[in-house]
């Protein structure tokens, strides 16, 4: 079940680097991790700073998981195209939201404040240079 719950966080994870690799944001970083490797630098760098106990761990995790099933099935269903047309941005604008708004119901008042911090310091799909 756990390596379940991995896979699914890592299928997440995947879906949310493959846009910021495809538009030039992939360099030495997170474009040449394995799965397992994206999920936990995402979580370390959304957690940094931040001791989880236990049951805050398995709830974080548990939300985590469900989020990367819902971000795989919007990318079966839709496809890589799909996900970069202005309406499949939204969508996985609001699952990120709704993943965020569950994780920090889950957290304490302080812990609150340095993940919102952690969230505004990950590094942003960059746009498109070109012509």
């Amino acid at each position: 079940m756990k390596n379940t719950l991995r896979l699914i966080a890592a299928a997440a994870v995947l879906a949310i680097a493959a846009p910021a690799y495809a538009q030039g944001g992939g360099g030495g970083g997170m474009g040449q991790m394995s799965p397992e490797q994206r999920m936990a630098r995402q979580k370390e760098m959304l957690f940094k700073d931040i001791t989880l106990d236990a049951a805050q761990t398995t709830k974080v995790d548990a939300i985590l998981a469900e989020s990367a099933k819902k971000q795989q099935e919007m990318m079966q269903a839709g496809g890589m195209e799909a996900m970069r047309s202005p309406e499949g941005r939204e969508k996985m604008q609001k699952l990120n939201a709704d993943r965020n708004d569950a994780i920090k119901a889950v957290l304490k008042d302080d812990q609150k404040k340095k993940f919102d911090e952690n969230l505004a310091a990950m590094p942003q799909g960059r746009p498109r240079g070109g012509l």
